[in-house]
């Protein structure tokens, strides 16, 4: 493949990758939700993910790993075929085997250092977009006159405030290195650059404080932990997040506390203190018990929202998801692939080699995975389409550099065709979600509610009971 062509795929990926990221900003289409407008654009960017992946060669992965990612997609499939609902369930698999596609395709475009750069660029910039319209929806109560400060109603580009936590949790240690980077390099405007990029962390910070999201306490408390424990070195990184978590703190108590006292007004915003599991032990139930009836295959993938219950339509507990509706063998395998990959990570920068991005990028996915098991991390299109692309930005740090075309071996040629074959249903199963499904979403998620009674609980859609049997 020529050097052009291989540029214009990763261009035209990246320009994809920005169509998605901007997902938060506002909702173009009318009548989709923050979720669905996510999703939405989730899809599209899977399905051009595939189909690139028939023009660029991978990365070569262990033998024992690539075994068990086939045969955890080999398993989700044959429990997919076999699930009460099929179309439902291989629409869940196909998404999980399009962000395998996404992460191998974002790890080979990655050993470009623009394209690593620019990805981890559009994430600051999204995040400080975000940051801006909280900011910006705060000072139009002064300016409007209705002096309401509603932390629910501040928040931008989510159907629920632990969404955005989630997405907190993967940009909050990238915006740390990037501040730090900044600052420590000399070249013009870096300073600026470096003060920009941390305030949007502060803000971030004072945004979290606001929405009371615990399970973001609990990704960041073990990532940073976890940074003391493995590689006190990166120290830096956690003394910027720790100022800009008080300095956060410090802008929180002003916005919520001192300014609505001083304009006899009240705030409201939600209680990091808050005890209990929010009903989480009765999802938790159910999915166990469906894992006890089904232990083999699990009861389909999506299968979980296919039993209306008063709480949510997925487990918010990643390992009891998979159990329930994959099965045993598909999740020790997932649970396998995620120890060793963060284990091979930990090595990595631990080494000579490690720098502070290694660190960041670690940190973030691991604060993902603690988060995981308290909240809907794989459920999320915006967040685990973000997950996958940082994964696949660390994998293109820390696995080594691709043999050329002459040493090709036949197990790298096999695993670029295994990809390229996996490519063809992920196209056709999202692709007519696409063209089939996305036009009459809207009516007929109202068309289910109506029918059944229920609201919105977001899964796929933010309709999540399945199936949508509205007509």
């Amino acid at each position: 493949m020529t050097t052009f062509l291989r540029t214009a795929l990763a261009v035209f990926l990246l320009l994809t990758c920005v169509l998605f990221a901007s997902s938060l900003l506002d909702t173009w289409h009318i009548g989709f939700s923050w979720n669905d407008q996510q999703r939405f654009y989730q899809l599209i960017l899977l399905c051009i993910s595939a189909g690139i992946a028939y023009f660029l060669p991978t990365l070569t992965l262990p033998r024992h790993f690539c075994i068990l990612l086939f045969s955890l997609l080999g398993f989700g499939l044959l429990s997919a075929l076999l699930s009460e609902f099929p179309t439902w369930a291989l629409k869940e698999w196909a998404r999980y085997a399009g962000l395998f596609i996404l992460v191998m395709i974002i790890a080979y475009s990655a050993r470009q250092v623009w394209f690593l750069k620019t990805l981890l660029y559009l994430l600051a910039a999204t995040a400080f977009l975000n940051a801006f319209q909280f900011l910006t929806y705060y000072l139009m109560a002064f300016a409007t006159g209705i002096l309401m400060f509603n932390a629910d109603l501040l928040f931008n580009g989510f159907s629920n405030p632990r969404f955005l936590n989630q997405f907190q949790m993967l940009f909050m240690p990238i915006l740390a290195y990037l501040a730090l980077h900044h600052w420590q390099v000399k070249h013009r405007y870096s300073k600026l650059l470096s003060s920009i990029i941390f305030i949007t962390l502060l803000v971030q910070w004072c945004i979290a404080f606001s929405l009371g999201g615990r399970g973001l306490w609990l990704g960041l408390a073990v990532s940073h932990a976890a940074l003391i424990v493995f590689f006190p070195r990166f120290w830096r990184l956690l003394a910027v997040q720790a100022a800009a978590g008080v300095l956060g703190f410090i802008l929180f108590y002003l916005m919520f506390t001192v300014v609505p006292e001083w304009l006899g007004q009240t705030s409201s915003v939600r209680d990091s203190m808050r005890f209990g599991l929010s009903k989480r032990e009765v999802i938790w139930q159910l999915a166990w018990d469906m894992f006890i009836a089904n232990p083999w295959l699990g009861v389909g993938p999506m299968h979980f929202s296919a039993e209306v219950n008063s709480v949510a339509a997925h487990p918010h507990q990643v390992v009891l998801q998979w159990l329930a509706e994959w099965g045993i063998f598909a999740t020790l395998a997932a649970v396998f692939i995620a120890v060793w990959g963060m284990l091979h990570g930990l090595r990595f920068v631990r080494s000579e080699k490690g720098q502070p991005l290694d660190a960041a990028l670690w940190m973030s996915i691991l604060g993902a995975l603690a988060l995981a098991q308290v909240d809907g991390v794989f459920v999320m299109p915006y967040t685990e389409t973000w997950l996958a692309i940082l994964i696949g930005l660390a994998m293109a740090r820390w696995s080594k550099p691709t043999a050329s075309a002459t040493d090709t071996t036949a197990a790298d040629r096999g695993q670029t065709y295994s990809l390229r074959i996996l490519a063809i249903p992920v196209i056709l199963i999202l692709g007519n979600v696409l063209i089939n499904e996305v036009p009459t979403l809207t009516q007929d998620s109202e068309a289910h509610m109506e029918k059944h009674g229920t609201g919105y609980t977001p899964r796929f859609w933010m309709q999540g009971w399945i199936p949508m049997d509205g007509k």
